[in-house]
């Protein structure tokens, strides 16, 4: 980076430093300073927070679990960690389930902001002056979360919508706290080898790329209308009416939804609506919207479902979508399949087809623990079971034998699971697993036996193994002709390289640094008796205390650096 590209970096660089220190000043606060201290991150938490790095949590949080502190950690340090948090939860690949069930109480609620940043964004984003684009609008906001906040307001035609506003100053937030995410991550892989596994670095890479999606309100607005072109012809289902002309990349504006929330069963009974229907239509909703077109929501609590007075539901908040390709859905079939008819060999040699199994699982062991988890929760009502618990627990055995469980997979497990909590508030006495194992079995079924599935598949590979032999000689040829003149090399990368590398680079300036106050300090004491005696101001005298100066600045350098890194 050039000089000048430096300077004009100074600013993020004291943002991200002061983020750092505020972070570490929580995580030490909340007990967890030994994570600080292997990741080597306890060096900017300051010499007060350093000293408490390997202490209990502060007396009023003692009593808590780790789980319930990690949520709170991530609650205090505002809307980045809260949704890195919620992300989390649909991970049961790379934490703890104990932690998944935790993180899922994330509260994505906080205080608004006022009015008049409210006014200056809107008029900012559409060009237009509040007056000008609405004939009425709602000063106090219907809800506040940690990326936007609603508004109510009336359209100059008398349409009902709620306006949704984007904080203000989230694109430096966020951009400030995920440069110290993926500092955090490149930390992890380098100081903790447990944790390249489940590859830090990766997984704040696709964080990364999912808040974005979710912070462009034009990406929400065009999910809405994909959406809405996947659920063509469904009676049951009604999405919201969008304005583009009143919707920016900070700015949505779509209809006002007049229901009621799905699990407010006194108003349901109220108007009639019955509430196993509602759970019917919820679950083939998503089921259809996974394995029949690959366009779903992707954050499916029950606060984004309504229903209105005729018993359509309704859905709202489509920041975040999940997408699978055709071959992906037809994998995600099998592995549904095989869970719901209890096939745990069919399950197993699934993964082990698609390459998720290291050679050295037992796979017999395997299947037995996953045989074990179904036929427990085999038969047992809704009113009595858990399908969270079901799902997170196949999860957590196929992850102990270091099956690299497919994200899409857990999506769906999760979406699966939010609809028993659905349907347990609302219809107790409804089976998802039952509702959904005839469509999903009917659908492989006619999968399997599709001829044109069978016709793609055999086109690409026919197309695959034409390019291959049409390339292949070329490469052979080039391969020989390399080695015969010998240019081929084996090279063999060590992937803890770089960072003993820069740890080495360190060590040898941090000697220098020693080194050269060593030496200020021995050539100020051979020039300090003759010094001593020249008049002050004099030549030898300016250069005994630059030599003082030098060694006193040297050195305070060395000490804190040997401190920092706590080695040579």
């Amino acid at each position: 980076m050039s000089a000048i590209g430096t300077l004009l970096r100074l600013p993020q660089y004291a943002r991200n430093l002061a983020r750092l220190r505020q972070v570490t000043a929580v995580v030490v606060r909340h007990g967890f300073g030994h994570a600080l201290v292997r990741t080597g991150l306890d060096r900017y938490a300051g010499f007060i927070n350093r000293s408490k790095a390997l202490t209990e949590p502060n007396s009023d949080l003692h009593q808590l679990t780790w789980e319930h502190r990690v949520r709170l950690v991530c609650e205090s340090l505002g809307p980045t960690f809260v949704k890195l948090g919620q992300m989390a939860a649909t991970r049961p690949d790379l934490i703890p389930m104990s932690l998944i069930f935790e993180l899922r109480k994330l509260q994505d609620s906080v205080a608004p902001f006022p009015f008049e940043q409210v006014r200056a964004l809107i008029e900012a984003e559409l060009g237009q002056t509040l007056a000008e684009a609405f004939a009425t609008f709602d000063e106090v906001p219907i809800a506040a979360a940690s990326i936007a906040q609603v508004h109510g307001a009336t359209l100059k035609t008398g349409e009902r919508v709620v306006v949704k506003v984007q904080r203000p100053q989230l694109d430096r937030i966020i951009h400030t706290d995920l440069e110290l995410l993926h500092m955090i991550a490149g930390a992890l892989e380098e100081r903790v080898p447990e944790s390249a596994q489940f590859r830090p670095v990766d997984a704040v890479e696709e964080f990364a790329r999912n808040l974005k999606r979710e912070t462009d309100f034009t990406n929400e607005l065009n999910n809405i209308e994909r959406y809405r072109r996947v659920i063509a012809g469904n009676p049951h289902v009604h999405l919201p009416t969008t304005y583009p002309h009143l919707s920016t990349r900070r700015v949505l504006t779509m209809e006002f939804i007049a229901g009621a929330k799905v699990t407010d069963r006194a108003q349901l009974e109220a108007w009639g609506v019955e509430c196993k229907s509602v759970a019917e239509i919820g679950t083939a909703l998503f089921m259809t919207s996974i394995f029949e077109h690959g366009f779903f929501h992707g954050d499916p609590h029950p606060g984004n479902f309504f229903v209105l007075p005729d018993g359509r539901l309704a859905l709202i908040d489509f920041g975040m979508m999940g997408s699978v390709d055709r071959d992906t859905i037809d994998e995600l079939l099998s592995f549904m399949v095989a869970l719901l008819l209890n096939d745990p060999e069919m399950l197993v040699t699934q993964f082990i087809d698609l390459g998720l199994v290291e050679d050295t699982v037992n796979v017999r062991m395997m299947q037995g623990e996953i045989s074990e988890i179904i036929q427990r929760y085999n038969g047992v009502t809704l009113a009595h079971m858990d399908i969270g618990l079901f799902i997170a627990e196949v999860f957590e055995a196929v992850v102990r034998y270091r099956v690299r469980v497919p994200v899409e997979l857990i999506i769906i497990g999760k979406a699966i699971s939010t609809m028993e909590g659905i349907a347990q508030e609302i219809y107790p006495e409804f089976n998802p697993l039952e509702a959904i194992r005839p469509y999903l079995v009917q659908l492989y079924v006619k999968r399997v036996l599709d001829p044109r599935a069978h016709s793609r598949r055999v086109y690409r590979l026919l197309h695959d193994y034409l390019g291959l032999a049409r390339v292949l000689p070329g490469e052979v040829r080039g391969i020989l002709r390399r080695i015969k003149a010998g240019e081929l090399q084996l090279q063999i990368r060590d992937a803890g390289a770089d960072g003993r590398a820069l740890r080495n680079e360190r060590s040898i300036n941090r000697v220098l640094m020693a080194i050269y106050t060593v030496a200020a300090w021995a050539m100020f004491t051979a020039v300090l008796p003759a010094a001593s005696q020249a008049p002050r101001w004099s030549g030898m005298w300016w250069w005994a205390s630059l030599l003082a100066v030098q060694g006193v600045f040297a050195g305070t350098l060395t000490l804190l650096s040997f401190a920092r890194s706590r080695e040579l």
